[in-house]
């Protein structure tokens, strides 16, 4: 019976040949089994131990048919029983596919009608099981307090059975969800009691998740001493078992400690170790997740051209994450296997199904021995399985990362995202507002993510117009939340300091940034572009902090001057330079971030740069402006092709 609850996926470093000898054994006494009760077992081993998500619902749906005929068939109760256990395991096969394709709904039914049936033969082992399906899909769903409810209902069947292992994976699973209500006390309570029991059981690779779960949490209440001690330790079992899965993951993650430590010589030596095991593995996640590391790692050191090649490699390994066919082969490499009832079985269980079989094929020598072989694989796959199955919910989240991302983003989430982007957009300048001041301007503004690190803002204050384009430190909510900070103080130093001058504007902005958000020595701030122009005069008054203005005038760029420093604590402190140009009538004039420039793309996967911009502009002078707005949108995105959006994206276009 598939279970994905927390402890979705695990990998087996087998080869493929070996698990299709697994398959074609069973096929074998499928074949010559006399008693539909042995192929009810026989199709149940075949579903779990086919990894091809095309094949095994097959055989599950086989398994369902053979079971529903025999249970509406069979006169009595004692006839019908045999067969509910299997019918409730196939049942719960069917929730499982239904929550693969995303449809809740169908799963949660499939698991309660699983349930009852279960409840009816009182198998509490097939019920914990489901139970815990039924927990991951109100985790999923971001009921916590339901998901807690379910777990705690299946540890009780497992403690009354005295399931040591299914108990220390259900504390585990505890851990996770006080994890994420915020109870962190509790989640570590709950991770330190299933590591004991882990280590009572002597299971290594469980206590090695706990290890790394323990760490995780002190790590993020930044005691790193004690949360690299935990990581460390779940390395060293991992590097015992040769876990090589287990030992890229941990690997990476104490590089990316070490690189937020700023030790970076200690990040890249465990970031080239993880990216080397996961090119022994060739498993795409885990060479995506050490490349993108390595990309930061190289990035800070200023090697720029070991940056770019990480860079391009963590594309390639997303895009190819993202491609269907690839994907399989990819779920084919690794021998993805999920968790189920039935692979847990002790060995007494399977021993009397090994009697049945055999005593069935006595008289066939060469079936009998391909009776053996097989049964002796699902018994060594059956031990290797049980050591496999506590993984945590953060791990499947980091190897699922892929689906990077986005798949990890619940709905509560999303709706307060965009919430957030409707209070920045009502701060950002309205449209109509702005083309009050300037009658002909366009406006090309794509956030990377639902909300944004560049903003764009205007204001009239004494009979004059500002506009600024600015972009803020990060993007996404990050940078969304330093450009709702950068518009209040703009609109503090225009409206409440009353001070005038575009330079005098960004001085008293960077001391409000850097009284603000730099007591710890970061260096939050943003670039860009404040203008005061003068529609009566044709006099433009600006200031440019690292962004500088283009203007285009008789068939020439012309790039106005700027100063070389940010807006926030950087390495100048000079005061920021007054600017006043005479405007004239025909002339285009353009305020942009770098998020254009900087977007990786075309046929070489480059970037498109800011002279390619600039000769894009110039050949678009002639044009109207709805049509160059059109026709920037249409390049960035013909440019950008497959590649992921790089960073938020602003470019205003005036004409005077």
């Amino acid at each position: 019976m598939r279970n994905f609850f927390f402890i979705l996926f695990f990998l087996f470093q087998t080869s493929a040949f070996t698990q299709s000898k697994v398959i074609d054994s069973l096929k074998i006494v499928l074949k010559n089994a006399e008693h539909d009760t042995t192929r009810c077992k026989i199709l149940g081993m075949m579903v779990e131990f086919e990894y091809d998500n095309k094949i095994w619902p097959i055989y599950n749906e086989q398994l369902y048919e053979l079971t529903k005929k025999n249970i509406e068939s069979a006169t009595t109760d004692k006839l019908k029983k045999p067969y509910l256990a299997h019918f409730a395991s196939a049942i719960n096969n069917k929730g499982f596919l239904a929550q693969e394709f995303g449809n809740i709904s169908k799963a949660l039914e499939y698991y309660y009608s699983a349930l009852k049936v279960q409840e009816q033969v009182n198998d509490k082992k097939g019920m914990a099981t489901t139970i815990n399906n039924i927990a991951y899909i109100y985790m999923h769903q971001g009921d916590l307090n339901k998901s807690l409810e379910s777990v705690e209902k299946a540890m009780k069947l497992q403690i009354d059975m005295q399931d040591n292992g299914g108990i220390a994976s259900s504390l585990n699973n505890l851990g996770n969800i006080y994890k994420k209500k915020g109870e962190i006390a509790k989640a570590l309570d709950y991770f330190n009691q299933s590591l004991e029991l882990e280590r009572k059981i002597n299971d290594q690779f469980g206590a090695s998740v706990c290890l790394s779960n323990i760490g995780d949490i002190y790590i993020e209440q930044k005691k790193y001493k004690e949360g690299i001690e935990y990581i460390s330790q779940s390395l060293k079992i991992r590097e015992e078992m040769n876990e090589l899965d287990g030992i890229s993951y941990n690997l990476n993650r104490l590089a990316n400690i070490m690189l937020d430590l700023n030790r970076l010589d200690e990040a890249l030596e465990y970031g080239t170790k993880s990216f080397k095991v996961a090119k022994e593995l060739n498993y795409i996640e885990n060479i995506r997740n050490a490349s993108k590391t390595l990309y930061k790692i190289y990035k800070k050191q200023n090697n720029t051209e070991q940056a770019l090649k990480m860079y391009e490699l963590f594309f390639q390994m997303h895009d190819s994450i993202s491609n269907e066919a690839t994907r399989k082969s990819s779920i084919k490499n690794q021998l993805q296997y999920e968790y189920d009832k039935k692979a847990t079985a002790d060995s007494v269980r399977v021993t009397e199904e090994k009697k049945v079989i055999t005593a069935q094929l006595k008289q066939e020598k060469t079936q009998r021995f391909a009776l053996y072989g097989g049964l002796a694989l699902v018994a060594l796959f059956g031990g290797v399985m049980y050591n496999r199955f506590k993984i945590s919910q953060k791990q499947k989240y980091i190897i699922e990362k892929q689906k990077e991302i986005v798949d990890e983003k619940q709905l509560e989430i999303l709706d307060s995202i965009h919430y957030a982007k409707r209070i920045q957009n009502a701060l950002m300048a309205n449209a109509d507002f702005i083309n009050k001041h300037l009658q002909h301007n366009f406006i090309v503004f794509q956030p990377k993510d639902i909300v944004s690190g560049d903003f764009y803002w205007a204001a009239e204050h004494n009979n004059k117009f500002y506009l600024a384009a600015c972009d803020s430190t990060g993007h996404g909510v990050p940078g969304a939340f330093m450009s709702l900070l950068n518009m209040g103080f703009l609109s503090e130093a225009i409206k409440e300091k009353n001070i005038e001058k575009t330079n005098d504007i960004f001085n008293y902005v960077r001391q409000r940034l850097i009284v603000s958000m730099s007591n710890e020595g970061q260096k939050d701030g943003m670039d860009g572009i404040l203008m005061c122009y003068d529609k009566i005069t044709n006099v433009l008054e600006y200031s440019a902090a690292n962004n500088e203005p283009i203007l285009i005038r008789d068939n020439e760029v012309i790039e106005l001057a700027k100063d070389r420093m940010p807006i926030g604590k950087g390495e100048k402190t000079a005061p920021f330079t007054l600017h006043t140009t005479k405007l004239k009538s025909g002339d285009l004039l353009y305020l942009y971030t770098d998020g254009y420039a900087d977007q990786f793309g075309g046929l070489k996967g480059k970037k498109f740069k800011y002279k390619q911009l600039n000769d894009l502009l110039l050949s678009l002078k002639d044009t109207p402006l709805n049509t160059q707005k059109e026709a920037l949108e249409r390049a960035f995105a013909n440019w950008k092709g497959n590649h992921e959006q790089v960073d938020d994206v602003l470019v205003i276009g005036i004409k005077i």
